[in-house]
């Protein structure tokens, strides 16, 4: 079988902002194909849905910390909606949510919602997530540093 990949480019990955929402902590990432990042208007339409989503991850079998990041991914298809928090210690729970670019105040569950899927991209700042959760939540267990966690954030080309 052969395989079509496309040339990869490197994306700008930019921490935009904290959102606090009855106590969560989460951090706001866009990711783009572009010079510079373009769908505000649909990230500030993704930041009304944030309250609901908190919610609903409130009533979460495994326990949660309040702590999240959201990465808003302009891509070919659309803007693809990532929001990520950790759960059960050392895990991570993702909603993969999408937005057109013909709709942009229409988001919907991924069109592909019996998986999530991530791509090179978004990796990064999983990778970066990661990394500043074991810096400061899992290394010091017995008095995890949440504020340091986040203040902790990416912002490159990749």
């Amino acid at each position: 079988m052969s395989a079509v990949f496309e040339q990869y480019q490197p994306r700008s990955i930019m921490f935009k902002e904290t959102l606090y929402c009855n106590g969560w902590n989460i951090k706001v990432y866009t990711i783009t194909n572009q010079e510079v990042f373009a769908s505000d208007h649909i990230l500030q339409n993704i930041k009304r849905h944030v309250p609901v989503w908190v919610g609903q991850i409130e009533n979460a079998k495994l326990p949660t910390y309040k702590q999240a990041f959201l990465i808003v991914h302009e891509a070919r298809e659309g803007v693809w909606i990532l929001l990520n928090w950790w759960t059960g210690g050392e895990m991570i729970e993702t909603k993969v949510l999408f937005s057109n670019y013909e709709t942009p105040k229409r988001i919907t569950d991924s069109p592909y919602n019996t998986n999530s899927l991530l791509c090179v991209w978004e990796l990064e700042v999983f990778a970066h997530e990661r990394a500043s959760w074991i810096n400061h939540i899992l290394s010091k267990a017995n008095n995890p540093d949440y504020l340091a966690y986040t203040k902790d954030t990416l912002w490159k080309k990749v």
